[in-house]
């Protein structure tokens, strides 16, 4: 299928029509004797006709009448969409100006008629007088009407539906992707980079403008299409509905604003004019004003990649866009050396939406000095963020990065839900548990409805460490016993109590614990264990208890991070977890399942991490993820165990199962059910895993995919261990800086690229992941070539 059959109107096609078969079609359908004038077209034949009679009357009027007839391909969904929205309006808001439909002399919305065996639509419209807005300098009072006039359109077209609407459209700049593949048509070196780095930064929208309000919209504001009363400076007729898409609502302006500047029109500046215009009667957001700049831009890309296209297929149509494609690629250089944080700003200030925080610049100089030279930073440029949305980090330069890393916010950065619970808990009361209050028991209630029936009662405090300090104690405690089993390079928390339970981590391994190798990293819960597999892990277990009875010592407590992932992420099967459990259950050890990183859905399969591993757990330790950032760490164990331990040691957190963060945690959970977020991450894994399967496939510096769900690991392969790790830090750092993905690296060896996103991570995210990891690989192997 040719290139131009795919994207519609990419290749200009208006059919070959004389007058004077305009002026019988006049007559024949619509019964008109008219003189006739040519107007232009870009897939159409445009006619202006004259007559002194109105269409269809016995008798003529006494003044003149004007129509257009439209003649154009029979394209019933493209015509019939046409018919409907003109209908629409009319009947929506008749003092719109747009044009008028009249019927054929049979009644009928279309005429039809055939030459040379070739089937064609008609459509008589009014003939709207008014001056073209092209030829004319608009003023700001007519910048302002234009933006309010289409705004009066969209309103009219709310509700307003048509098959047609999601045809594939060359203009439509969500498809610039696509077009991006034929930058090399432009001869401007210079020009060509500036497309393809419009191209590139645009694809990192396209998840957010998905996200927008969307509806029906003209979507084709330009100079060509709008007249003009010059006396009264405003807009006297809309033409040529064709082009209409549906799509976000802050196209509708953003084309305008794009098409003043590509018909060398207004200055950028003036602009803001069209959107303080527009904002007066459509409410706009300030997520749609943030990627205003992304929009025009990629407008401006679009046309010089459509008149690129054309120049080589399509010479006739390529000259028609000649001047525009002048005008995109000057404004376009201005564009791209604008501050657009400032620029952004004066277009919040003309919407009336908030504009986000001035950004203030990070000395790193002050930082180690108030918070220490150790103080860690990701990445080798480190990032200042500024604030969060969904899967999206934005820095202060206004940057967007996709953030598959962080699973603090587990249903999404600045989830509307939780920020809603937690202000509106916030303005009445935060205070701790020693007073009464429901949050916390209806969180207690809905958490443990989620567990096995033993689970059945809850220890509040304020994080993950907190909850796995608690859960040692209160091993050690019920058992006995002071020894501990984790696995190989675990980690499980900052306290010096847990700080015991993180082998390897720079200091001496605490003689208190021991550890367990893990499981074959090709492993998987779909496999099978054979039966010397199943004796491998129960051997290790053994050594461990041995190693631990050396030292006079018993296990207290196993705990076990249900994705294993500082291990290296592994997914097992239930029989590796049987074949460890029963053996640290047989020394007298409990079994703590830490859920901080798998537990709420993530593993997409199961709603725990250890019910995928098939385990029954004693206790389970939450974190970070359950308030969605908000503080907030819980121990689950049976009531008689936490009873004993309070009984014991009086425990008492001051913040911990506070009424905000129970507001922030039952938030959370709705969202999860409302989202069903469990049941995509099971979709989108899957997805991801079989994309990046395909990329080690093709790439020797790549190697075997771990994990599942949205907690995947990728290794990275090397000459030796420090090769694979100085490659994994290359691919984060690049990534970051380069693609603005942001990830992080795992594994005792730090060569796993870990990929733990917010639950809300769909398959256009995943695929933004998949194409910045080819590249970087891509890169790593051609050095090696």
């Amino acid at each position: 299928m040719e290139y131009s059959d795919r994207l519609l109107a990419l290749r200009t096609s208006p059919p070959s029509l004389r007058p004077a078969e305009a002026e019988r079609i006049a007559r024949d359908l619509y019964g008109l004797a008219v003189s006739i004038h040519p107007l232009p077209g870009e897939r159409d034949c445009n006619f202006r006709l004259r007559t002194a009679g109105a269409p269809g009357a016995a008798a003529p009027d006494d003044a003149p009448r004007e129509f257009v007839l439209k003649v154009t391909g029979a394209q019933t969904d493209c015509t019939g969409c046409l018919v409907s929205v003109l209908d629409h309006l009319a009947e929506q808001d008749p003092t719109l100006p747009v044009p008028r439909l009249f019927p054929t002399q049979q009644g009928e919305a279309v005429g039809r008629f055939t030459r040379d065996g070739i089937d064609f639509d008609t459509l008589l419209v009014s003939f709207l007088p008014g001056d073209l807005l092209r030829g004319s300098s608009p003023s700001p009072t007519l910048l302002r009407n234009m933006g309010s006039t289409l705004a009066r359109v969209d309103v009219a077209l709310q509700g307003f539906f048509h098959p047609s609407l999601t045809r594939r459209l060359a203009w439509d700049v969500r498809h610039l992707p696509e077009l991006a593949e034929f930058s090399g048509y432009i001869e401007s070196p210079s020009l060509r980079e500036s497309v393809e780095k419009v191209g590139a930064s645009f694809r990192t929208c396209l998840p957010r403008l998905r996200g927008l309000r969307s509806q029906a919209i003209h979507g084709d504001c330009h100079a060509a299409n709008l007249l003009v009363d010059t006396d009264r400076q405003s807009v006297c007729g809309i033409l040529d509905f064709g082009d209409m898409i549906h799509a976000p609502l802050i196209f509708e302006p953003a084309v305008a604003m794009s098409e003043l500047l590509t018909d060398a029109m207004a200055p950028l500046e003036a602009t803001a004019g069209v959107l303080h215009g527009y904002a007066q009667h459509q409410w706009l957001r300030a997520a749609d004003v943030e990627l205003l700049y992304d929009i025009i831009a990629a407008r401006h890309a679009v046309t010089l990649l459509v008149h690129a296209w054309r120049c080589v297929h399509d010479t006739q149509g390529a000259r028609v866009l000649d001047d525009a494609a002048l005008h995109a690629g000057q404004s376009l250089d201005r564009l791209l050396l604008v501050d657009r944080r400032a620029l952004t700003a004066t277009w919040h200030e003309a919407a009336g939406t908030p504009a986000p925080p001035a950004p203030q610049t990070v000395d790193l100089a002050r930082r180690r000095r108030l918070m220490g030279a150790g103080a860690e930073l990701f990445y080798e440029k480190p990032l200042h963020l500024v604030r969060g949305a969904g899967v999206w980090l934005y820095d202060a330069d206004g940057r967007a990065y996709l953030d598959v890393y962080n699973n603090v916010a587990h249903v999404g950065h600045a989830h509307p839900a939780v920020v809603a619970a937690i202000q509106r808990q916030t303005a009445i009361l935060s205070t701790h548990t020693r007073y009464l209050h429901e949050n916390v028991l209806e969180y207690a209630e809905r958490l443990t409805a989620r567990l096995p029936a033993h689970l059945d009662a809850c220890i509040f405090v304020n994080s993950g460490s907190e909850a796995n300090d608690v859960a040692w104690r209160m091993a050690q405690m019920a058992t006995g016993h002071r020894g501990g089993l984790v696995m190989e390079h675990a980690y499980h928390g900052i306290t010096d109590a847990v700080a015991a339970l993180t082998p390897g981590a720079g200091r001496p391994q605490d003689p208190r614990v021991a550890t367990i190798a893990p499981p074959p990293a090709d492993l998987r819960v779909e496999d099978a264990m054979d039966v010397d597999a199943l004796t491998a892990a129960a051997q290790a277990t053994d050594r461990a208890i041995a190693a631990l009875a050396a030292r006079g010592l018993a296990p207290a407590a196993f705990f076990i991070d249900t994705a294993i992932t500082s291990s290296g992420i592994f997914d097992p099967p239930a029989a590796w977890a049987a074949a460890v459990a029963g053996r640290v259950r047989a020394a007298g050890s409990l079994v703590v399942a830490d859920e901080v990183q798998y537990g709420l859905g993530r593993s997409g399969s199961h709603f725990w991490g250890f019910e995928r591993r098939g385990l029954v757990p004693d206790i389970v330790t939450l974190g970070k993820p359950v308030g969605n950032g908000y503080p907030m760490g819980v121990v689950v164990a049976g009531r008689g165990l936490i009873e004993a331990f309070q009984a014991r040691f009086g425990f008492f957190s001051t913040f911990g199962g506070n009424a905000v963060a129970a507001a922030a945690g039952l938030a959370v959970l709705a969202v999860l059910e409302r989202e069903q977020l469990m049941a995509n991450a099971l979709a989108v894994g899957a997805y991801l895993r079989a994309q990046l399967e395909s990329l080690a496939a093709r790439y020797a510096c790549l190697g075997t995919v771990r994990g599942t769900g949205l907690l995947l690991g990728l290794e990275v392969l090397g000459t030796d261990a420090a090769a694979a790790k100085r490659r994994n830090k290359r691919i984060v750092n690049a990534l970051a800086s380069e693609f603005r993905v942001l990830i992080g690296y795992e594994g005792p060896q730090a060569s796993i690229l870990k990929l733990r996103p917010p639950m809300p991570f769909h398959r256009d995210h995943a695929d933004l992941l998949v194409q910045a990891i080819d590249a970087a690989a891509a890169a790593i192997d051609l050095e090696r070539g």
